[in-house]
This record gives structure tokens, C-alpha cells and sequence, in this order.
């Protein structure tokens, strides 16, 4: 993806955000069943504290927000535009998601929400929540660790959960000798990087091969007129995914629609012996 193209794409999607949140609401008439959405972040006074997750609901329009420094649960309301504190005993985990019951105390707090541009937030408790797509919550920029970020960023976390690489290619990947640095430069705001790193991340992480070097850089928008490890390289589209073996560069890898790394990469070590 080219930096302009997604700037322009990131302008176009900013204002419907919260009309995607704002649909019409059918009255609870039975407990109500809801799923992780990790194409929305839940920022509490200012940061993002692990495992505060946004859960959308089979009820259209209604959501549930689980702050882990919360006492209640928060459930959602965007028809009635506000949300109502749940007690958590009311609450169970059922198939990777959360039940709730049909019945919430008739005095449970409730608070007044605001729709702010791209973003919902309200104060709940003594807190102030925002919920806020995942790309455009502040960018990691510059070096980062594969294990920090999939702790900081769940989309990516959740996502390579969700990819199967091929075995096979694997163990290519595995059993490969030469030595190999893999510079990979990627933005946490590009939706192209969104679908494909946690494919790539999935990879590296069952290849287990301690030949292969991992250097991974987020990028900040308009990263080609900003200092960073991107400078001087030639990258101009993100992500970009440098190979290189024995010290010389072999190739550059690209997202593509249906990319599966583990088989570029096999490829790529197949073809260099």
C-alpha cells in the first residue's frame, strides 16, 4: 500500500465509524450473546490497558465493553445513546465470547454517551472511555519486539490465532541453514498491515529457526519525510518485508490479497542454497 493511497482511504472511512457502532436496537428479550470486535480499541484516561475489549452483540446496536479496572461490565446502548453498568455476576464466557443475562437490575448506573467524530466515549465510574477503531489509535514507531507488540495490539495478536500457515513450508523454513535477516517494515495504522502481518508474525513464530533474524519497525504516517531505519532503503509502500541471506538482499516481500508468507518465504530459501 502507498502512503497516499492510504491516506485517502483512511479519510474516506473516518466518518462513518460511529454510524457502523449507531444501529438500530431491538428490545433484550433474552440473554444476549457477544463476540470480540478487534477493529475497535477501548482507551481508558488516556492509554490502552491490556484486555480492555469491546464486544458486539447478536442485538444490533448494542455492545459490551469489559474494563478490567471496572467494577461492573459496560453494556452499550447506541439507540438509547447511553450505557448501563452490569454486575459482572451477571456475566459468563460461553464459546470465545460472553453471555448476558436477560435481566439487569432496574437501579443499575447508567451514563450518558457522545458520539465525537470517529470515536464514542463517555465516563463510566471515575473513568473516561473511548472507543476508537484500532488504526487510529497512536502508532508504535521505530524498533519494536514481536512479543511487545502482539502484547500491545490484540487485532494482531487475535489475527495470527486465526492463521494456519502451511506445514510443509514450515518446516522448509525450519530445517534452512544459511544465514538470514528479515527487516520488516509495517505501520499499526495500515489496514493492509493489518491483514497481513499477523500472517507473517504467525509465521516467524513457528519457524523456530535461530538463523533467522527478525528486525521489525513500525513506521509513522508520512514516514518517507520522516527520520527512521527507513530512510535510505527505497521503501516507498508499507509493508515492506526485506530478505536477505548471507548478508545480501535476495528479495522483497509485499501484501498481496490471499498472501501466504510461509510459502513465499520456503520459496525463497528453496530457490537460495
Amino acid at each position: 500500500m502507498t502512503v497516499k493511497r492510504t491516506a485517502h482511504r483512511m479519510l474516506g472511512v473516518l466518518p462513518v465509524v460511529a454510524v457502523a457502532l449507531l444501529l438500530p436496537c431491538s428490545a433484550r428479550a433474552q440473554a444476549m450473546v457477544c463476540k470480540p470486535n478487534y477493529d475497535y480499541s477501548v482507551e481508558v484516561d488516556g492509554s490502552f490497558p491490556k484486555n480492555a475489549t469491546l464486544y458486539q452483540s447478536t442485538t444490533p446496536g448494542m455492545y459490551f465493553i469489559d474494563v478490567p479496572t471496572c467494577k461492573t461490565g459496560l453494556l452499550m446502548d447506541m439507540k438509547a445513546r447511553k450505557v448501563v453498568a452490569v454486575p459482572r455476576d451477571l456475566v459468563k464466557t460461553v464459546d470465545g465470547g460472553l453471555q448476558l443475562s436477560d435481566t439487569v437490575p432496574p437501579a443499575a448506573a447508567a451514563y450518558a454517551l457522545a458520539v465525537d467524530g470517529p470515536m464514542v466515549q463517555f465516563q463510566a465510574e471515575d473513568k473516561k472511555v473511548r472507543i476508537l477503531r484500532c488504526l487510529d489509535r497512536p502508532p508504535i514507531v521505530g524498533a519494536v519486539d514481536l512479543d511487545a507488540l502482539v502484547t500491545d495490539r490484540p487485532e494482531y495478536r487475535e489475527g495470527m490465532k486465526a492463521y494456519s500457515p502451511d506445514p510443509a513450508s514450515i518446516a522448509t523454513m525450519g530445517k534452512y541453514a544459511k544465514r538470514v535477516q528479515i527487516d520488516a517494515f509495517f505501520a499499526t495504522w495500515c489496514p493492509h498491515c493489518k491483514e497481513y502481518m499477523p500472517k507473517f508474525l504467525r509465521v516467524m513464530s513457528e519457524a523456530k529457526n535461530p538463523n533467522i533474524k527478525l528486525n521489525l519497525y513500525g513506521v509513522p504516517k508520512g514516514f518517507t519525510q520522516a527520520p527512521g531505519p527507513w530512510q535510505g532503503r527505497n521503501i516507498n509502500s508499507i509493508p515492506t518485508i526485506i530478505v536477505k541471506v548471507d548478508g545480501r538482499e535476495i528479495t522483497r516481500m509485499a501484501s498481496q490479497p490471499g498472501a501466504e508468507p510461509e510459502k513465499e518465504l520456503a520459496g525463497i530459501f528453496d530457490a537460495v542454497k
